[in-house]
């Protein structure tokens, strides 16, 4: 909400505060920061925030790029079939068939042959 955008919009100002001091300092001040940016302490990361949850799967369907899903990135193998085969793509080539083989690379890519 609000408060996260306000506290990014601080953090921001604190990395810009080196390269344009004038133009950091003047929006520090303007998001209720005590102080200086420039004299504030440096921002720590969040580990927790930089894991990704999800990935992108491309889907192949006899070798060739139709499409992709994105899905929890430690969703079972056969979730993710169940997903894939039910996108449109992979719909429009089984034209009401059933697949010879589906090839399932966790986290990486789902091959479909026809």
């Amino acid at each position: 909400g609000y408060a996260a955008q306000h506290e990014a919009i601080k953090v921001l100002a604190q990395l810009m505060a080196p390269m344009t001091p004038h133009l950091a300092e003047d929006i520090w001040a303007t998001q209720g920061g005590t102080g200086l940016a420039t004299t504030a302490p440096w921002p720590k990361a969040d580990e927790q925030m930089m894991v990704d949850d999800s990935v992108t799967m491309p889907i192949q369907i006899n070798g060739k790029r139709r499409g992709e899903i994105t899905v929890p990135a430690d969703m079972p193998k056969d979730e993710v079939e169940k997903l894939a085969l039910a996108t449109q793509a992979v719909q429009k080539a089984l034209d009401g068939g059933t697949p010879k083989k589906v090839i399932v690379v966790p986290g990486r890519i789902v091959n479909v042959v026809v």
